[in-house]
């Protein structure tokens, strides 16, 4: 009798034991990472709307980067991984670094010929600025860039890269405050910080001004002592978030002298970029600076503001 009884409490034990295990497996299964099928992009960027240093790249597998920021790595790789935007490598930015002299020579602005300035603010951002700078890279073109200071640290490559392969880098102020609101101290603070962060990251202090909103008085602007940067053709991608739309704003009504703008934070202002750069080149514009504008239109001065530059 008590050899049946230990034996009933043993086959009783080994039940227990077995449906506690197979109770498990699914719930470890449960409990793995589900990145992998959350989504269907591929060979593409997600996450990118929620700000700097967030984004990350989907490979054509859909395998998700461990690392913000970074594209196709392996594993491996991916622990030499710098921060966002070190794709294109820490040696190129470091040899951008010293100077401007890196642009490369020859480039030849005619003040005949119909020309557009391309204008991107609110970045860095690497994921959307270097697919903008690849494309103007294929087609001779330059753009410039409107950058908020507190996040040159995280995307210095970046904007290392804008300075080697010259494209402008512009002040938008350190926290992208709008200026009317604050006093004549703060204004260079806040105009006074961002360039000192362009200027350490790159050896470039910034030249132009673009005001957060586009609010500005003459009250405001006399504390800025740049000129500052409007613009003639608003293409509302911040607003729209639609690549076609944005693309319609530009070439709907695009005309010599224009300053475009747009936002580098916006992957469908990114993708917009790719079809209006092309565009504007086949139409017979030269992609120009807003510096490399003013040059050939008559200049611009300090407590100025300019919103265009037709002939």
């Amino acid at each position: 009798m008590r050899r049946l009884i230990q034996w009933s409490y043993g086959l009783m034990a080994g039940l227990i034991v077995t449906f506690a295990a197979s109770s498990a497996f699914p719930a470890m299964a449960e409990d793995a990472p589900a990145d992998q099928g959350q989504t269907e992009v591929r060979s593409g960027w997600i996450d990118e709307n929620l700000g700097p240093g967030v984004a990350r790249w989907v490979d054509e597998n859909g395998n998700i980067s461990d690392q913000p920021g970074t594209q196709g790595q392996t594993p491996e790789e991916g622990e030499e991984a710098g921060a966002e935007g070190e794709s294109q490598g820490a040696q190129e930015g470091q040899e951008a670094q010293d100077s401007q002299e890196q642009v490369p020579a020859g480039r030849q602005i005619d003040p005949a010929k119909p020309m557009v300035a391309l204008t991107f603010d609110d970045g860095p951002y690497a994921p959307v600025g270097n697919q903008i700078m690849d494309c103007l890279a294929l087609y001779g073109g330059k753009a410039t860039f409107f950058v908020v200071g507190s996040r040159v640290s995280a995307y210095q490559a970046e904007l290392q890269r804008m300075v080697a392969e010259g494209h402008e880098i512009g002040n938008h102020t350190y926290d992208h405050k709008y200026i009317t609101r604050l006093s004549g101290e703060q204004i260079q603070s806040q105009v006074n910080r961002c360039s000192d962060a362009v200027q350490e990251a790159t050896g470039v202090r910034p030249t132009l001004f673009r005001p957060p909103g586009g609010y500005i008085s003459s009250a405001s602007l006399a504390h800025v002592q740049a000129p500052a940067i409007m613009w003639s053709i608003d293409t509302l991608d911040w607003k729209t978030r639609n690549a076609g739309k944005t693309v319609n704003a530009v070439m709907s009504r695009v005309r010599d002298g224009d300053i475009v703008l747009m936002h580098e934070l916006y992957s469908q202002s990114g993708a917009a970029a790719l079809e209006i750069i092309p565009r504007l080149v086949e139409a017979g514009y030269q992609l120009v600076t807003v510096s490399e504008m003013a040059a050939a239109r008559g200049g611009a001065v300090s407590g100025g503001v300019y919103s265009q530059f037709y002939p």
